[in-house]
């Protein structure tokens, strides 16, 4: 199987290591740095007390990679419209787009039951570029739970002690062939890849995590066990992941919160979050899909959102301040 992943960050420097360990064909889009390290010294990854070097095909062209069984985009949300009209040489006629990020996925309303419309979300694909570049059949829901780093280029550090894991979901619900394969490929280099009928449910369980410590942690600095530490911080996470809870009901998502293990430090790691390490590069931030799209969700369905809105307008204050937010 040719897998193709898109964005070799952390989470694709990752997944990319432990594939390519495993024996299974990986080729990279990549660039700047990462990529001129990718090609002199090829890829290194760091996880559960083990360190490893492989050699894979990277270019920052996608003509050089050619036609992939899947493909899986790790790059984030404000890249993909230029990256869905890039990947098209490697998209073969039912070759399949995973989109592993945070967030409410662009893909969202496609085969949703009770949807108005088989559509893309404003929010995400102003332009529908992502809809007509990638289109909606190829995707295959993602769940990341990996947390890793860019220590320096072509080197990532996994920085939790369980596996990583991909928890796949197809749109329509069910399994299929070709989410099967996929997971079995992943399950095979060690990356847990369990797949779920209802890959929406999955999304806001992760959501409710990012949406409530990600900002925090860009307001404040603070790494996930040290939110979780702090008896204000942690006030405010829960009240955010409360309010995402209601966000998600209104739209037919019943998801719990274990309250016990989100407030208990020692279940979290001294992970700066995937928003806070763009923050910290000066990258554009996830806000869109993570903060802004739910309280889009909200507006629809009138669900007061009051502790989230107060931090989603501290968050961006930031973000405009620092020229990493256009929304």
């Amino acid at each position: 199987m040719r897998i193709g992943i898109v964005g070799a960050g952390a989470v694709g420097g990752f997944l990319a290591g432990h594939l390519a360990r495993a024996g299974t064909e990986v080729a990279l889009l990549a660039r700047g740095p990462h990529l001129a390290a990718l090609r002199e010294r090829g890829l290194t990854v760091e996880s559960q007390g083990q360190r490893w070097t492989v050699r894979v095909l990277a270019s920052d062209r996608a003509g050089d990679l050619g036609e992939m069984d899947a493909v899986v985009v790790t790059a984030k949300a404000p890249a993909l419209p230029a990256i869905a009209a890039a990947i098209a040489p490697m998209l073969g006629p039912d070759t399949p787009v995973i989109c592993a990020m945070n967030g409410i996925p662009w893909w969202y309303d496609h085969g949703r039951a009770g949807a108005a419309a088989d559509r893309t979300i404003a929010r995400l694909d102003p332009d529908g570029a992502i809809w007509r570049g990638i289109g909606p059949q190829r995707a295959i829901g993602c769940v990341v739970d990996c947390p890793a780093q860019v220590v320096e280029p072509g080197l990532v550090r996994h920085v939790a002690p369980r596996p990583g894991a991909l928890t796949l979901g197809e749109p329509e619900g069910g399994t299929s062939e070709r989410m099967t394969r996929l997971a079995a490929a992943i399950e095979a280099s060690g990356v847990k890849a369990p797949m779920v009928d209802d890959i929406r449910a999955a999304l806001w369980s992760k959501l409710f995590v990012n949406i409530s410590r990600s900002p925090l942690g860009v307001l404040t600095g603070a790494t996930e066990r040290e939110l979780a530490a702090d008896p204000g911080t942690l006030s405010v996470t829960l009240a955010i992941m409360r309010e995402a809870q209601a966000v998600a009901r209104a739209h037919g998502i019943e998801v719990a919160i274990d309250v016990d293990r989100q407030s208990d430090p020692q279940n979290r790691s001294e992970h700066r979050s995937s928003m806070l390490q763009d923050w910290d590069l000066g990258r554009p931030m996830e806000i869109d899909g993570i903060v802004r799209v739910v309280q889009d969700f909200a507006r629809a369905a009138d669900v007061p959102t009051p502790t989230l809105d107060v931090v989603a307008t501290l968050l961006e204050a930031k973000a405009r301040g620092a020229g990493t937010y256009e929304g």
